[in-house]
């Protein structure tokens, strides 16, 4: 499958990070500015070990703001002018257990368009750059800034899509029930972090489209049946690593369409179709896609 190209503002963004890690590479120097990010990742507000700089920018280190440590040598207008140029600017730790106290790390960039997969660019505290490979972690801790793809324009978390009460069964109507979901490849590098797993489901009076936020990453499993909803229909799954949301790409399998957008960015796990007799009994309908397997009835 061919990366998708770079778009104009994508390529703006990504040079706004590159400025922006270079800055704050410099800034790990001080092991306030460590301690502070070092503890606002790992409160996890979105579930991974990454914080959004609006969160950042008014806290103390030291006797100043982050924000005011960063702006030494851009100065303040002109770091206010750069980060207002990557909407939901964040900061993430990624790699191994990081030691504040002691371990400056490397500083890298989470693109965005382009190869995911491509050699990631990360800055030492001179503001030398150097290649990480992109698909495997490193051994060190690293901090990478990029954009957060859990959080709105207002940065808040994204609302989940409701799941269908398991009571709501009619007659001559077959509950879809997901009872088991095995991740093999989350097609998501080690830049991001987790993975956001997403899959549309549509059939005659179903139409569910929403992450499964306890699976992120190859080994997580379902904690629960997930009941999708009720039909007398054939099913459709289909299933993606979010990554984008702009919804410019509409759905469709084999001529069916999924009435739904997405960015084309995102990374397609596979689909399958369920034949309405397989929901009719107990026993469970087991689909490996490649990426995942699905387990059903």
């Amino acid at each position: 499958m061919t990366a998708p190209a770079q778009t104009q503002a994508q390529a703006k963004t990504n040079a706004a990070l590159h400025t922006f890690a270079r800055q704050l590479a410099a800034g790990l120097t001080d092991p306030n500015m460590r301690s502070l990010i070092a503890q606002q990742t790992a409160l996890q507000f979105d579930g991974d070990t990454e914080v959004l700089y609006r969160t950042l920018a008014a806290q103390a280190v030291g006797s100043r703001t982050f924000a005011q440590a960063l702006s030494t040598e851009l100065g303040a207008q002109s770091l206010t002018a750069l980060t207002a140029q990557v909407p939901n600017l964040q900061v993430a730790v990624r790699g191994a257990a990081w030691d504040p106290a002691r371990t400056i790390p490397w500083v890298a960039v989470a693109p965005e368009g382009g190869d995911e997969y491509a050699p990631v660019v990360a800055y030492d505290a001179q503001g030398r750059a150097h290649q990480l490979d992109g698909r495997t972690p490193p051994s060190a801790p690293v901090v990478v800034v990029g954009v957060n793809e859990r959080v709105d324009a207002d940065g808040q978390l994204l609302k989940e899509a409701p799941l269908p009460s398991a009571a709501m069964a009619a007659q001559g109507c077959y509950q879809v029930k997901l009872v088991r979901l095995d991740l093999y490849d989350d097609m998501e590098p080690w830049t991001k972090g987790k993975a956001e797993i997403w899959v549309a489901v549509k059939g005659t009076g179903i139409g569910w489209h929403g992450q499964l936020k306890m699976v992120t990453e190859p080994g997580d499993y379902l904690d629960a049946i997930q009941v999708f909803g009720c039909t007398s229909s054939d099913v459709r799954f289909y299933w993606y690593e979010k990554d984008g949301s702009n919804f410019d790409f509409e759905i469709s399998v084999n001529g069916y369409g999924f009435g739904i957008k997405i960015d084309d960015s995102n990374d397609f796990l596979g689909s399958t179709t369920m034949r309405k007799s397989l929901f009719e009994g107990t026993s469970v309908n087991t689909v490996n896609l490649g990426n995942l397997k699905q387990y059903t009835h």
